[in-house]
C-alpha cells in the first residue's frame, strides 16, 4: 500500500471547492482506497498497489498544478498485514519536504516502527527510481497540446485508436499522428516504468 499526498499549487480562485473536487473524484476510483482532506490546498489518498498508484499520479500531474510525494513503509518482519496508514500518510507528507513545486514527484520510503526514519542503503536508490519515473512522465504531459491529452485520454479509457479516431472527428491517420507527437508510446514506457519501481518497494526488506 502506498499514500500520495497531494499539495495544490495552483491558483484557482476557489481553491479549497477546486481541490475537494479532485480529491473527491480520484477516490470515487478503484484505485483509491481511502481519501482525506488535510487543508484547503492538500490531500492524502491510499493506493493498494503500484499499478493504482501509478494511475492516482498520473492523474494528478495531467492537472498539473499539483506536488506529489508518495509514502512507502518497508513490511515489518514480525508482520504481514499492510504498513499503518497513520505511518504512510506521514511519510507521503514527508516525502514532500525537499519539493514543493507544481509538477514535483517525491518519494519517500520509510523503515516500520515509530519515528519515521527513511529506510537506508538500497531502498533510497529505490526513491529516488520512483521519482524520477514520474519526472520524466510530469516533463512529456507538460509539452502535450489540448488535442494530444484529448486523443491519449481516449486511449487511456480503453478506446481503440479507430473508435477515437470516430469520437474525436477524424480519421486513423490523423488520429495515430496526433498519439505520436503527444507520446503516447513513451507514455505507455514510463507507466511501465513507474510501476516497476513501485512494486520493487514490496521486495525490499
Amino acid at each position: 500500500m502506498f499514500a500520495i499526498h497531494a499539495l495544490y499549487r495552483g491558483h484557482a480562485r476557489r481553491r479549497g471547492d477546486y481541490v475537494r473536487e479532485i480529491a473527491e473524484a480520484l477516490a470515487g476510483s478503484r484505485a483509491v482506497t481511502d481519501a482525506t482532506i488535510l487543508a484547503p490546498d492538500a490531500f492524502v489518498l491510499l493506493s493498494p498497489d503500484a499499478d493504482s498508484t501509478t494511475t492516482v499520479v498520473l492523474n494528478l500531474l495531467q492537472v498539473g498544478d499539483f506536488a506529489v510525494g508518495i509514502g512507502a513503509v518497508l513490511p515489518d518482519a514480525d508482520d504481514d498485514g499492510d504498513a499503518d496508514p497513520e505511518h504512510l500518510t506521514a511519510a507521503a507528507e514527508r516525502a514532500l519536504a525537499g519539493n514543493r513545486r507544481a509538477g514535483a514527484v517525491s518519494a519517500r520510503i520509510e523503515q516500520p516502527g515509530p519515528g519515521g526514519a527513511q529506510a537506508p542503503g538500497h531502498a533510497v536508490d529505490v526513491a529516488d527510481d520512483i521519482a524520477a519515473a514520474f519526472t520524466l512522465i510530469a516533463h512529456l504531459l507538460s509539452r502535450r497540446t489540448a488535442e494530444g491529452r484529448e486523443a491519449t485520454a481516449l486511449m487511456r479509457q480503453g478506446y481503440l485508436q479507430t473508435e477515437a479516431a470516430e469520437m474525436v472527428g477524424i480519421s486513423k491517420q490523423a488520429m495515430s499522428q496526433r498519439l505520436a507527437a503527444a507520446g503516447w508510446q513513451a507514455e505507455q514506457a514510463g507507466w511501465t516504468l513507474a510501476v516497476h519501481m513501485l512494486a520493487r518497494v514490496g521486495t525490499l526488506r
